[in-house]
């Protein structure tokens, strides 16, 4: 066979570069760090099997706090309002149940969305709202009444507002939730201005990451956001027996696009230096509002889309240096975030609690929303343990003090719901829950808001044993301890307690939820494989 010129050219050329120094110098230095990667490869596997199999030590250090809880909760955005308007009663005073009840999660947060008038028909063949995923259940109501509005001075007038017929199905949920007597917060959340505030005319951007609330109307959304939340607050929270701590966040996600023909829910995007100088105009506006009526209503910021660090134009840091600069960012003392992103990893909360230690140590940190990002629905171990792992390591290694999922209520085969309402073809309707909502109820049914986190240590130094651990002090000197197992059985060493201490435990497992026995401690704990458990250790 006759070689080919070109093929020849090759041949000589790749051999004259083979007897070339640099080249064997190149093949040494790629062993070497084959070699190296193969030993890393190997430790690491080593140091996984470890982890695995050795024996786990824990240990407790009341006498060393943290945070002190302010409570869970979710959200009642989207299907909460739809099952509000078409729920039977018993689809909708089992929800509520199954929430805010003693026999269900007893959250003791609830976060009212504030729409921004996505639900009006004058939208049904506009974009995005007329696309297939922008369905009506992520379209909102306003109270505010659009056919009054001649200039930006009417959304500071009450009477143009209308709280008797709008979003009245979440209201009467809101209603009904608030009459369990668990709820100790309420967050008014929006996630877009009133789309007559914004530069696209809708409650999305025209275009992806369009900063689309115009600076004219800064006061005019303050003023919204103060006249609903007055009203709202007048009409089902004043009255009650224990008045609930009353939050407003204007803004949800900043970093996020929300914008283009793709956006699928109302949102608004701000770039670090819009957002900080609107909520200078809206703290004034807060502060004057307190003080004119009364309430001690608060600023809920910044309600960022994650706390991983970027270095684009999303990075949280811009945010924070932003609002740093103005008055109000040293009058309040919280700032809210949502674990997207940083999912269940270690790196990333470590790495976040090392920026806030060093920059902005006084602030207390919340996390405000979260669920799992995937279709379909997880009736898993599998699937519930990851969000136990989000929820203990947001409460131990970046100290939330309080931790909320995102829908309460949702529809169709996707993650993000606590409880499921479904209708079958006969118009029956049904309600069900998932192994997710067991195991925060781990969390909610026996913490409350003033529960104190204390020092917890372990042996596993790496994260890789599948065990992750927290503990919690009541002000009645009941001792919360949650175990959660992300694999086979195992027998942990507790140390730092009395021996002997009497108590309960309460299990969760493929086959079990929330089951109670007697519990006497001892040294050694045996935690069922794919499990969480929570000891109640009497005083």
């Amino acid at each position: 066979m006759q070689t080919d010129h070109r093929f020849r050219n090759l041949i000589d050329t790749v051999s004259a570069k083979i007897r070339t120094p640099s080249f064997r110098r190149g093949i040494r230095t790629a062993s070497v760090a084959l070699i190296v990667a193969v030993f890393a490869v190997g430790t690491a596997l080593g140091v996984y099997s470890l982890a695995a199999y050795c024996p786990i030590r824990l240990y407790v250090e009341t006498g060393k706090t943290a945070q002190t809880l302010e409570g869970f909760g979710a959200s009642s955005a989207w299907t909460f309002q739809q099952l509000g308007a078409t729920g039977t009663p018993d689809a909708r005073s089992g929800a509520v149940d199954l929430l805010y009840g003693e026999s269900g999660l007893e959250l003791s947060i609830f976060r009212y969305n504030i729409g921004a008038g996505s639900a009006e028909t004058r939208f049904d063949n506009v974009l995005p709202y007329s696309n297939d995923w922008f369905d009506k259940a992520r379209r909102a109501e306003s109270f505010f009444v659009a056919e009054t509005y001649r200039t930006d001075a009417d959304f500071a007038d009450p009477d143009n507002y209308d709280f008797e017929t709008r979003d009245v199905a979440v209201q009467q949920m809101f209603k009904a939730s608030l009459a369990t007597g668990n709820i100790r917060r309420v967050v008014f959340f929006a996630n877009s201005p009133h789309y007559l505030m914004t530069k696209s005319g809708t409650c999305t951007g025209r275009e992806v990451q369009q900063d689309n609330l115009k600076e004219s109307s800064y006061e005019a959304f303050a003023d919204y956001l103060l006249i609903i939340v007055g009203a709202l607050y007048r009409k089902h929270l004043a009255d009650l027996p224990v008045v609930p701590e009353v939050y407003i966040s204007p803004i949800n996600e900043p970093q996020w696009d929300w914008g283009g023909d793709g956006a699928s829910q109302e949102g608004c995007h701000y770039d670090p230096e819009p957002l900080a100088a609107f909520y200078d105009v809206f703290y004034r506006k807060l502060t004057a509002w307190n003080a004119a009526h009364g309430t001690d209503f608060r600023l809920d910021a910044f309600e960022s889309g994650n706390y991983k660090k970027y270095v684009t134009r999303d990075d949280y840091r811009d945010y924070l240096d932003a609002m740093s600069r103005y008055d109000y960012f040293d009058k309040i003392d919280t700032l809210s975030f949502h674990a997207y992103g940083a999912e269940d990893s270690l790196y990333h909360r470590k790495q976040f609690s090392r920026f806030m230690d060093s920059h902005y140590p006084d602030f207390k940190v919340s996390s405000t929303e979260f669920c799992e990002l995937q279709w379909g629905r997880f009736d898993t171990m599998e699937s519930g343990l990851y969000l136990g792992k989000v929820i203990l390591r947001d409460l131990t290694m970046i100290d939330a003090v309080d931790w909320s999922w995102w829908l309460a209520v949702s529809t169709g085969d996707y993650n993000d719901g606590l409880v499921y309402w479904d209708t079958a073809k006969d118009g029956t309707q049904s309600l069900s829950v998932l192994k997710r909502y067991y195991v925060m109820g781990h969390f909610t049914k026996w913490l409350s808001a003033g529960d104190v986190r204390v020092a917890t240590g372990s042996s596993d130094v790496t994260g890789w044993s599948g065990i992750d651990f927290g503990a919690f002090l009541k002000p009645d000197g009941t001792l919360v301890l949650i175990f959660l197992n992300d694999g086979a059985e195992r027998t942990v060493r507790l140390s730092g307690l009395e021996g002997n201490r009497t108590g309960t435990r309460i299990l969760t497992t493929q086959n079990v939820t929330w089951e109670e026995s007697a519990f006497v401690l001892s040294d050694t704990i045996t935690l069922p494989a794919d499990s969480a458990m929570t000891v109640l250790l009497n005083p």
